[in-house]
């Protein structure tokens, strides 16, 4: 029994207070980070996610979040089956969600296991904002919701990934336009700070990594106006049958590592890196 006590001691904490259960759906709660909380609409087992107090090796502040992805890790809603759509996933959506107004500032920090595997051709997004309300079409012959920007892990690198949009509302043309972030390897073990803004108003996007400027865009993030957007983050594999398609249809296991997951009005109000004043979130 002591030997037991002494091994617990020696180990990061798991923060379950922070972490509830309501109505078959988990709950993160979160202060000082512009959102109120963030759910998994779907599902995930034990190894899927952990909430860790780890000062020493959490971002800022106390606390950060691990995530596991593991061959056939895939759940469902009332509407969406990832099983029945050759998809992959555990992951929180943030509430409330953003208005499609003045500027829309997103941040947070990321870490990848030292053994992560890079999945292309299947895509690893890494955050993402969605959209509530928004067009629709297909995507490899799948019905497809697509979202605005996803950060993905692909062909050795972290991309911002925005999805230009044209068609028509129920039949949207999606496009996507990558802009390289940061190669992956320098990404294993070590956090990286990622920042965005999606400026509705003077019809502009700007990325920044680890305080650096990397993407400018000069358009509209949008061309078909939803109702809303939101923030997701976890780990979220989509067509998953390319990459097993060359590797004896088997996918690895990825762990990646949150903390600080904010958003803002303003680059001031998600980036550590340009406002050192910021405090954790926790």
């Amino acid at each position: 029994m002591k030997t037991l006590l002494i091994l617990l001691l020696l180990v990061p904490t798991l923060a379950m207070s922070k972490v509830y259960k309501k109505d078959g759906k988990f709950f993160i709660k979160t202060s000082k980070s512009g959102f109120k909380y963030h759910k998994n609409f779907m599902d995930h087992k034990d190894h899927n996610f952990q909430y860790i107090k780890d000062k020493k090796k959490a971002r800022a502040g106390k606390y950060y979040q691990r995530f596991e992805l593991r061959d056939g890790d895939c759940f469902g809603d009332e509407s969406w089956s990832d099983c029945d759509t050759d998809r992959e996933r555990v992951e929180f959506s943030t509430r409330p969600r953003q208005p499609i107004t003045k500027n829309q500032c997103y941040g947070y920090s990321l870490m990848l296991s030292k053994d992560f595997i890079d999945t292309h051709p299947t895509s690893t997004t890494l955050g993402q904002v969605h959209q509530h309300g928004g067009p629709t079409g297909t995507a490899g012959g799948l019905a497809s919701f697509p979202p605005l920007i996803q950060i993905d892990a692909r062909s050795g690198s972290l991309f911002f990934n925005w999805h230009e949009l044209s068609g028509s509302a129920t039949n949207v043309k999606d496009e996507s336009r990558y802009h390289k972030l940061k190669p992956l390897k320098d990404m294993k073990g070590v956090w990286t700070d990622i920042s965005f803004c999606l400026d509705f108003k003077n019809k502009r996007m700007d990325a920044w990594v680890d305080g650096i400027k990397k993407v400018e865009i000069l358009k509209s993030p949008i061309f078909f106006k939803p109702e809303a957007i939101y923030f997701k983050h976890g780990i979220y594999r989509s067509f998953i049958s390319k990459y097993k398609a060359r590797n004896n249809g088997k996918m690895p296991t990825q762990i990646v590592f949150y903390d600080e997951i904010r958003r803002g009005n303003s680059i001031e109000k998600v980036d550590i890196n340009i406002n050192p004043k910021l405090k954790p979130v926790d």
